[in-house]
């Protein structure tokens, strides 16, 4: 196996995907569902994960902002479809498709591919 299918297939669901969709949209959502009402519960969990991401990102404020956006696709397709697969499936679809584009890129350039 090479190691972007290894990362496709195994690090981006176990290591990122299954971890982040249980605490935002599992924990974060629910409880802040609860305290708050929905529409505030969006807008914190959609910035926490947002915020969770900024070491990450290289401290990129737009890549910030970006992954806030994602989360709040995130939150309302688990809110829609009432299941946290569906955007477990969508973040997993979204990582791997940067995973793919960056390992792309980089061979063009003659770099090593990122890995986070």
């Amino acid at each position: 196996m090479t190691g972007l299918a290894r990362w496709v297939l195994f690090d981006i669901p176990i290591g990122t995907v299954l971890p982040e969709e249980f605490l935002f949209r599992g924990v974060v959502d629910t409880v802040a569902t609860a305290v708050v009402g929905p529409r505030a519960a969006l807008v914190v969990g959609s910035t926490a994960f947002g915020v969770w991401h900024w070491y990450d990102s290289g401290r990129s404020v737009p890549v910030v902002l970006f992954t806030g956006a994602a989360g709040a696709l995130f939150v309302e397709s688990k809110r829609r479809t009432g299941t946290i697969l569906t955007p477990m499936a969508l973040h997993w679809a979204a990582n791997s498709v940067g995973a793919i584009a960056s390992t792309w890129w980089s061979s063009t350039r003659g770099d090593r591919p990122p890995r986070g």
